[in-house]
């Protein structure tokens, strides 16, 4: 089993949650993203650090992510997509999804994006708890593995 993250959205809190839980507990993690991320580096995870654009740290998590694999992860679109390929995806707060839940958020956000550039809305302000809820959901998550 590999955790991937999307490094270029993953919060400092869950990435030193993370960390922590894979010094513990030997996990295989692999950071992605179009930059370095040294507390990655510095914990000895393995990171690729791919182009910047456009959905390339997603692109290569998805061809790369197996069924049985965790990937942590803001971006509901590449959850749905690793999720159809059978593997879990929890959030930078410790949200674990449901496929159901993430099309929902998915079609939420494209509307939200559309009011957004109507200028009918600005984008909402989202809060991300860090740290300990990510932590016991991921450690959680593992031990039922």
């Amino acid at each position: 089993m590999t955790i991937w993250v999307d490094g270029d959205s993953c919060s400092r809190g869950a990435m030193n949650a993370l960390l922590h839980c894979a010094r513990q507990r030997d996990l295989n993690v692999h950071v992605v993203a179009d930059r370095l991320i040294p507390a990655a580096r510095d914990e000895g995870v393995f990171m690729s650090i791919v182009d910047a654009g456009k959905n390339m740290a997603d692109d290569f998590i998805f061809s790369r992510a197996r069924s049985g694999d965790i990937a942590i992860t803001r971006d509901f679109t590449l959850g749905i997509k690793l999720m159809e390929n059978g593997v879990i995806v929890m959030n930078d707060s410790g949200k674990i999804w449901e496929l159901q839940e993430l099309e929902t958020r998915a079609r939420e956000a494209e509307l939200m994006l559309a009011i957004r550039q109507g200028k009918i809305a600005r984008k909402p302000l989202r809060l991300y708890k860090e740290g300990s809820r990510f932590k016991s959901s991921l450690l959680k998550l593992i031990d039922s593995m």
